[in-house]
């Protein structure tokens, strides 16, 4: 999963990149002026995760998920900031013609931009100032909010908490200045009474994406600024509100083609049946940040499955298989290449996220922490990773990855602060108990070793919404040690958790007991939002699971949890904190940790980085599992593929070219 953040985040420029493996993928060859760069040529990629065609961006709920997000990457990257091949976040020369900071007397942050004439969209149409505003205009209304839009930038903004209310028809933080030039302003302390400037990624509030209006809401509407702020209107007399653009909006979130985008690919077209998509070179694309246009005019992109890939693979089905975790895949496509059974090569570097399974933190015995420690302590998550990684990758005991700097600047620290869980069924007994689960059933004293499931004496309030699992001993509410587990189907981790927690013998004789419920990735993640975020028509309201099993990744070399763990209800209510882990000073650290630190001061947000690790470990709101070691298999029919731990295949592919 993604971050539930409507901004992008930056990383300080002059920050010097910690240690990371980095395996350069591709021969390197010298360009020459005289080379042909005319587009030729295919390549088929394998992805592991299924598109849902939801090419909406991170502002909503249902956040993109791997697949959606690439072919979001490589059909609409017409933005103001980007990423740099090791995940430094850098200004998009290819769309900016001028970047300017300035900070008045309150000490308000304000991002002054012009972006370059002549960008056009894929239709033809031209890129102006407005097209950056619209659709932060958008999400922060009322009527995004309404169709699932989830912001904290409300807050940040001058105006914004008037206008998320509709209290105010313009956002006077936001300011069109003129065709190709707008600012943005960032609240030293926000109306939620957070400091917000300095800001650790500060360039990250200079990040604005080109969206055309006529696409995404329909004909006639554009951006005015009267001299009090920005605002969106309609010459036809439709008003911004889901009555009025609500069907144009869905059409333009799950189209199958004909999408109306500024990045180097048009989507051609999406067979949903088939899981496969579509997508060719944009003649309009301006460039990356560096100004690199794709060589290679197709790209495929087809749902692969974990028991037939490596098939694929050999058959030709498949060309480029990026970032593979399993390392039994891993292992059998080195063999392919090695063997020459396929024409193909290889890289490998640290992946920028990890696996982990994640609790409901106020639901069912999961609520309780020591209850959390207890099941961590009744995996070998040693022998996990060791299973599934295959050599590619090892365990980690917090929310980081290895490629990440502070991670390699906190090692000694972290290896007497963080408790490791080291498989102990006894100690996971010890912390059962700690955590009340000392009765029967019928609620007398449970007999250790018995192998029935525990239980603990619980509240009312204690047992809402676990009501179908707990009993009633007399005036007793007894709560069993029983996870109710939302687990995605056909996922290799799922099916090693079975084996070695849900159906572990030591999970058993603790008596804790973890039922296995499988379903599709949109229902889990419904579920664990707690609303119909891939509109599937059920209610999902109730609280139901407690655990999931889940994976999250970085994109850039930044870190910034913040609102991750909020206490406050208001932005629970707006989609944050879905581990429901409510820890005051959890909230603290990761809202400290970005906010009020200034972008040169990276001592200070290491100890806070650090402090809010450590405290994580001890709350565990989720259980890592492993860290992995990628690999991504490409044929040798392309040359100048690359891949680093914060440059995937959708920015690789730019870079490639196509060789026969």
């Amino acid at each position: 999963m993604k971050k539930m953040h409507t901004r992008i985040l930056s990383l300080l420029l002059a920050l010097a990149l910690g240690a990371m493996t980095i395996t350069a993928c591709g021969d390197k060859k010298t360009d020459d002026a005289a080379e042909d760069d005319t587009p030729k040529g295919q390549v088929i990629i394998g992805t592991s995760t299924e598109a849902n065609g939801d090419w909406a961006y991170s502002a909503f709920t249902s956040n993109p998920n791997a697949t959606d997000k690439d072919v979001i990457d490589l059909t609409d990257d017409c933005v103001t900031v980007t990423t740099d091949k090791i995940g430094i976040y850098v200004v998009n020369n290819s769309v900016v013609e001028s970047c300017e900071r300035s900070t008045d007397a309150d000490g308000n942050l304000t991002f002054t931009i012009e972006i370059k004439k002549g960008l056009k969209f894929n239709n033809g149409t031209d890129i102006k100032a407005e097209n950056f505003l619209a659709w932060t205009l958008f999400a922060l209304s009322p009527a995004g909010k309404e169709m699932g839009t989830v912001t904290a930038s409300h807050n940040m903004i001058p105006g914004g908490a008037e206008y998320r209310k509709g209290e105010a028809e313009v956002l006077s933080g936001l300011r069109l200045l003129d065709e190709y030039k707008f600012s943005a302003t960032t609240l030293k302390v926000g109306t939620d009474g957070n400091t917000y400037v300095p800001y650790f990624y500060d360039l990250g509030y200079a990040a604005y994406r080109a969206v055309n209006l006529d696409y995404w809401f329909g004909e006639g509407w554009s951006v005015k600024d009267d001299g009090q702020g920005a605002y969106l209107t309609n010459a036809n007399g439709k008003t911004l509100s889901v009555a009025d653009i609500g069907e144009q909006f869905k059409a333009a979130q799950y189209a199958t083609s004909d999408r109306v985008t500024a990045g180097p690919y048009n989507l051609v077209n999406f067979d949903k049946s088939a899981n496969q998509i579509t997508l060719e070179v944009n003649e309009n694309y301006a460039g990356d940040f560096q100004g690199q246009k794709p060589h290679i005019k197709k790209v495929v992109i087809v749902k692969t499955e974990d028991d037939t890939v490596i098939d694929t693979i050999r058959t030709g089905g498949i060309e480029i298989y990026s970032g593979i975790a399993d390392g039994d895949q891993v292992n059998a496509a080195i063999d392919l290449i090695d063997s020459k059974a396929i024409d193909s090569s290889y890289c490998q570097y640290d992946r920028a996220g990890f696996g982990y399974f994640q609790f409901a933190c106020d639901l069912g015995p999961a609520q309780f922490p020591e209850f959390r420690q207890a099941v961590a302590y009744l995996l070998d998550r040693t022998e996990f990773a060791k299973t599934f990684c295959q050599g590619w990758g090892g365990v980690v005991h917090g929310p980081y990855c290895t490629a990440f700097r502070m991670y390699n600047d906190s090692k000694d620290l972290f290896a007497s602060k963080l408790n490791t869980y080291s498989y102990d069924p006894a100690k996971a007994v010890e912390m059962l108990k700690q955590a009340g689960f000392v009765y029967n059933k019928d609620g007398s004293d449970y007999v250790d070793g018995s192998g029935e499931v525990r239980y603990k004496e619980v509240t009312a309030e204690q047992a809402t919404n676990y009501d179908a699992f707990c009993v009633k001993v007399g005036d007793k509410i007894l709560m069993p040690a029983t996870l109710n587990w939302a687990s995605s189907e056909g996922n290799a981790v799922s099916d090693l958790l079975v084996t070695m927690l849900a159906n572990g013998k030591a999970t058993k004789e603790s008596g804790v007991e973890i039922k296995q419920n499988l379903m599709t990735f949109p229902e889990l993640i419904n579920y664990m939002y707690r609303q119909d975020a891939y509109g599937l028509g059920g209610d999902y309201s109730v609280p139901t699971y407690n655990m999931f099993n889940l994976a999250t990744g970085w994109s850039a070399d930044a870190y910034d949890m913040s609102f991750e763990f909020t206490t406050d209800p208001a932005y629970i209510e707006e989609g944050y904190n879905t581990t429901h882990c409510y820890d005051e000073q959890l909230d603290k650290l990761s809202m400290e940790m970005v906010y009020g630190v200034d972008q040169s001061d990276y001592d200070t947000f290491l100890k806070k980085w650090q402090d809010f690790v450590i405290r994580y470990n001890e709350l565990l709101p989720r259980v890592p599992l492993y860290s992995n070691i990628y690999v991504t298999v490409y044929p040798n029919t392309i040359t100048d593929y690359e891949e680093y731990s914060f440059w995937g295949f959708s920015r690789a592919i730019l870079y490639a070219k196509y060789v026969g």
